[in-house]
């Protein structure tokens, strides 16, 4: 079954890839042409503004190929046609923990044309005090990716489960190394719960990439990573790193038999350390262009063709959420990073 889900894998990467090479703009915004068909009939007929008329940018704040990216341009393919009529664009703008995509995001136009991200980096950032943009600026058309990160360590590691871990982490204080992608970016928040509410004397190395991360516990230097699961996937197939948790208090659905940190620990019965992912658009856009790609967008993220491809990047599927709860999951997000930062 893995060998089959991996070809699926490598074959959707692959097409992500070429599909990279057609769309994405690199580092640099393309502004769609403003002389595209305005022809009403090719409109869909839930809104009464005259929209979409042209093509739609999608702004994706990180390279093409990454976790992001692929989430986004596969819920882009799920979009019934048959309601957008036109195309969507993808401009990849890299730089800053995706905070450069980001400014550009919340600098462009209100008209329904810019489409962004709001994610878990965006958020940490906003309470690391990097950066003034807010969650509240934007309105999330949909989750598109919800998964805790894994816990890897060395197939050669002296223990063999997460309390074995633990308890030679006590054991050891100040000499095991977790790697991460740095205070930025959200895998660090799963360090710091585990120094925090284990009290676990650990030390942290950035890396990045999640990849390298992985790389750097086959290699021997770290005893453990904090990675999203299609990182380490190549390796954990190959026998090099094992999985021992998950940064939840819920299992991973697409790795069931590895426990969550939050039912090993009372301490960590409230962790919810997740890469997530919504595609979302400015909040002062036109109130009907905003329930439109809603509409268009919510089914999308559930539809068995975006199942699909999450599962061959061995992401769990996302689960309907509706508009308000979209908004109380990125505010409990927010105030779980303060706790874990104050």
């Amino acid at each position: 079954m893995m060998k089959n889900v991996k070809k699926l894998f490598a074959a959707l990467l692959v097409t992500a890839m070429a599909l990279s090479t057609l769309t994405a703009c690199g580092s640099k915004t393309e502004t769609p042409s403003a002389d595209a068909s305005t022809d009403s009939d090719n409109s869909a007929a839930t809104t009464t503004v005259d929209y979409p008329t042209k093509d739609i940018t999608v702004v994706v704040p990180y390279g093409a190929g990454g976790t992001t990216d692929l989430c986004v341009r596969g819920v882009l393919d799920a979009v019934d046609k048959s309601v957008v009529t036109k195309n969507f664009i993808v401009s990849n703008v890299t730089g800053g923990s995706g905070l450069v995509g980001a400014s550009q995001f919340v600098n462009a136009k209100s008209d329904g044309y810019t489409i962004g991200v709001l994610n878990c980096d965006l958020v940490l950032n906003n309470v690391l005090g990097n950066t003034d943009i807010t969650s509240d600026q934007f309105v999330p058309l949909a989750c598109i990716e919800n998964d805790p990160y894994l816990f890897v360590v060395s197939k050669d590691a002296p223990y063999q489960t997460f309390e074995e871990f633990v308890d030679y982490a006590k054991a050891h204080p100040g000499e095991v190394t977790v790697a991460d992608t740095g205070a930025g970016a959200a895998p660090h928040l799963g360090y710091l719960a585990l120094t925090q509410d284990l009290g676990l004397d650990l030390k942290t190395v950035s890396y990045d990439s999640a990849a390298d991360s992985v790389v750097a516990v086959v290699s021997g230097e770290v005893q453990a990573a904090i990675t999203a699961s299609g990182a380490a996937v190549g390796q954990m197939d190959g026998g090099n790193v094992v999985p021992l948790a998950v940064t939840s208090n819920e299992r991973l659905s697409t790795y069931p038999d590895v426990p969550a940190m939050g039912e090993l620990y009372t301490e960590l019965a409230d962790m919810q350390v997740n890469s997530w992912i919504m595609v979302a658009v400015k909040a002062d856009t036109d109130p009907e262009i905003i329930s439109f790609l809603q509409d268009a967008f919510a089914p999308a993220a559930v539809s068995d063709a975006y199942k699909a491809t999450q599962e061959g990047f061995f992401f769990q599927p996302v689960e309907e959420m509706s508009n308000e709860d979209m908004l109380n999951f990125v505010a409990d997000q927010h105030s779980y990073y303060e706790s874990l930062l104050k």
